[in-house]
């Protein structure tokens, strides 16, 4: 039995050698249909799904599907530089078990079917092909990679630093020339230590189980949640729902916000990843509802961010952030259909942090034109409050309102003055707890009971805290 392999080149184009192997071929299987030039030069094809429609197996070949394909003289051409994904792999290993003569010509990989053939490679995942000089990283490691043109030492010694960040150093990589050896199986370290390479040396790797992983990417953490979500999965994951799941984006937000002030570069990327975590729990949930999934979320967020930076993707001119910032709002107001800017300020989320939500609604609304000539105005607008509160504390007004009009008006100041309210305040409640720790220790230092010292000797006390 004589099957041919065959590839489409990076455009989706045959060569005239795989044209004349497909014209002469009894049958010829697209493994992919894509567009290519096939049957404009009179190549007559089937698909690979098309025959798991007629055997009834769409999830994959069926033994009858298998006999049909693996017939005497039949063509395989594989789509672009991805030759083979899990289904085509797994039958191309069936043919070289049944001791079929396999001929590789243009655009398919010589290295991988040496790999099929000496059984490194089993045929059970897609598989992902590069050239040595346009290989930068293996982050999808659930694929078997093949990297062929690995002509000089240094070129090898450039892989296996590359590869070792995703792959562990004993992980075993098929060394091969594909002009006609075997080839052998190495540790990954040693990929720099052989005794030649060339034009026709490649190497293949076999895929990472998840559990042995050195490093992951983010569809890693989709399938992790996915098990933990699927049956016989974690009971407490699959008790949780989107409400359940609130407090926990919160608090995972939150400690994020803490490593960024605190400079921790470590905890960051690790929170950062709590609350990737986060997206893709709910995800799931969704998914599993019927809602939507991770990709309608991927998606959303890379469809608004083309949309709204038309100076990058689009022939605005914006050329400053204060040009990028209008034009945004802008975009963002005719998407959300708000007719006018009152609209605007009622879409900010009342679930937010009142103090949050208090800047965002000045600032949209400055935006709009409505805010104080300058600073100066915006203190005396914090007196006026400050005296209205005080009325109210006297028994002629609402102590509460007046209490949120001073805040607002003190959130406007501090807006004004360029700071950022939230920010400020953290620091000066940081600076509150470290300076009432100081007098605290200086109290006890004295003997002094803090609750009954009286006002005099707490200012004594706090004056030396602030000094120190």
């Amino acid at each position: 039995m004589r099957i041919t392999v065959a590839g489409l080149g990076a455009d989706g184009r045959a060569d005239e050698k795989v044209l004349s192997a497909a014209r002469a071929a009894a049958r010829t299987v697209l493994l992919a249909e894509v567009p290519n030039n096939l049957r404009e030069n009179a190549v007559q094809y089937e698909t690979l799904d098309s025959f798991r429609e007629q055997y009834e197996n769409p999830g994959g070949l069926s033994e009858a599907a298998e006999k049909a394909l693996l017939s005497d003289g039949t063509v395989f051409i594989a789509p672009g530089d991805v030759c083979f994904d899990a289904t085509a792999a797994k039958l191309l290993r069936s043919a070289l078990e049944k001791g079929a003569q396999v001929s590789v010509i243009s655009g398919a990989d010589r290295a991988l079917c040496a790999a099929f053939r000496c059984g490194y490679a089993d045929g059970t995942g897609g598989v992902r092909i590069h050239t040595a000089a346009s290989f930068e990283r293996a982050r999808e490691t659930d694929e078997v990679l093949v990297i062929n043109g690995v002509e000089t030492k240094r070129a090898a010694c450039g892989l296996k630093q590359k590869l070792l960040k995703y792959y562990g150093a004993m992980h075993e990589v098929f060394f091969t020339d594909i002009r006609g050896n075997n080839g052998k199986i190495i540790p990954l370290f040693l990929l720099d230590s052989m005794e030649a390479y060339g034009y026709y040396t490649s190497i293949v790797l076999r895929p990472v189980p998840l559990e042995k992983k050195a490093r992951f990417g983010f569809y890693d953490l989709v399938a992790i949640m996915d098990k933990l979500r699927g049956e016989n999965g974690c009971p407490w994951d699959n008790e949780q729902t989107h409400e359940s799941l609130k407090r926990y984006l919160l608090e995972e937000s939150y400690e994020v916000i803490e490593a960024i002030d605190e400079g921790d570069i470590k905890a960051l990327y690790d929170e950062l990843g709590d609350v990737l975590l986060q997206v893709v729990f709910h995800s799931r949930i969704a998914e599993q509802r019927g809602e939507f999934d991770i990709s309608d979320v991927t998606t959303a967020i890379c469809s608004k961010m083309i949309s709204r930076h038309t100076h990058i993707f689009g022939d605005v001119c914006a050329d400053t952030s204060q040009q990028v910032l209008k034009n945004w709002e802008q975009i963002k107001k005719a998407e959300k259909g708000h007719e006018s800017q009152s609209a605007v300020l009622s879409g900010v989320p009342k679930s937010m942090p009142a103090l949050l939500r208090s800047e965002k609604v000045q600032s949209k609304a400055a935006g709009a034109g409505m805010d104080f000539p300058g600073f100066a105005d915006a203190v005396l607008k914090l007196h006026e409050e400050i005296g209205e509160l005080k009325d109210a504390l006297s028994g002629s007004g609402n102590v509460t309102e007046e209490c949120g009009d001073l805040l607002f008006a003190a959130v406007n100041l501090v807006r004004l003055a360029g700071a950022e309210p939230e920010t400020a305040l953290q620091r000066a409640t940081d600076k509150f707890i470290a300076r009432f720790s100081a007098a605290e220790k200086s109290a006890a230092e004295q003997g002094i009971d803090m609750r009954s010292c009286g006002p005099e000797k707490l200012n004594e006390l706090w004056d030396n805290a602030k000094k120190k």
